[in-house]
């Protein structure tokens, strides 16, 4: 097929751009340069969450577009949850719930054949600006922890979650892999804290704070979570987040950062 027209344009990342298709379909075209092997894995895996029967785009195939691979997806409908906790801020109790127990659903599926997160993160420590002594107590430290074999997003914030007439939805698996629920918990609070796109301001600080206090809390509230499971991976999992992480609330990460590594028993940040 030839490529989208622009008007099509639905939103953009950072290996892809959307587009609507008609028929309740919309496309997602790789940017040049992207692996093919990343676009055969993203198809696999989305075959199978389909198959679990989780509120999740059906998937139709892959396209190829203007000499770009895609992949064709259903198109869901409705809001992003963050755009709805924005217009419906008295329902924020509700989303963060519903973020929650959506989450533990999906921690709820096991899908051996999915790669492993905790290789994903060892990949990722060994590429971190860290220092060698912190680096090599990392990885033995991840070493000790369960593999675990639970379906986990990877990526999962208000951003990734539609808010459709069904209920919520989640969209864009790309991240997916088998892993200890509590890493998949730990990912979604730094990325609810300290990801991109925030002005940086004391009071949006704290309600993110407190917003993601009260997630983790139902979480961990549904899961039967203690306190020490989110703390044995929060130190990995904010090492390995800064082979990639965009700015945004850099000193508070830091601190956090800090005192995840003290809890853990980790060597301390240099420089």
């Amino acid at each position: 097929m030839s490529l989208p027209d622009p008007s099509t344009f639905i939103a953009e990342g950072a290996s892809a751009a959307v587009y609507r298709l008609e028929g309740g379909k919309v496309l997602k075209l790789f940017h040049d340069g992207v692996d093919a092997g990343i676009i055969a894995r993203e198809h696999a895996t989305a075959q199978a969450i389909q198959a679990t029967g989780l509120p999740v785009p059906r998937v139709f195939g892959r396209a190829e577009a203007g000499g770009r691979q895609g992949i064709i997806y259903s198109e869901i409908e409705g809001p992003n949850l963050l755009h709805h906790i924005v217009r419906h801020p008295h329902r924020i109790g509700w989303a963060m719930g519903a973020m929650a127990a959506l989450q533990r659903a999906i921690h709820g599926h096991d899908l051996p054949a999915l790669r492993s997160r905790k290789a994903i993160l060892a990949e990722d420590i060994e590429m971190a600006p860290i220092g060698d002594r912190l680096r090599a107590a990392a990885i033995d430290r991840l070493d000790q922890l369960i593999e675990g074999d639970r379906l986990s997003h990877g990526d999962l914030h208000p951003a990734n979650l539609i808010v459709s007439g069904d209920g919520l939805a989640v969209i864009d698996w790309s991240k997916a892999a088998r892993s200890a629920p509590a890493a998949d918990v730990v990912r979604s609070e730094m990325l609810m804290r300290f990801g991109p796109g925030q002005s940086g301001g004391r009071l949006e600080g704290m309600l993110r704070d407190a917003t993601t206090a009260y997630y983790v809390g139902r979480y961990r509230k549904l899961a039967g979570m203690e306190p020490d499971a989110l703390n044995a991976w929060r130190g990995l999992v904010g090492l390995a987040w800064l082979r990639h992480r965009l700015p945004g609330r850099d000193a508070a990460f830091a601190a956090y950062l800090t005192d995840a590594l003290r809890r853990a028993g980790l060597p301390p940040l240099e420089g």
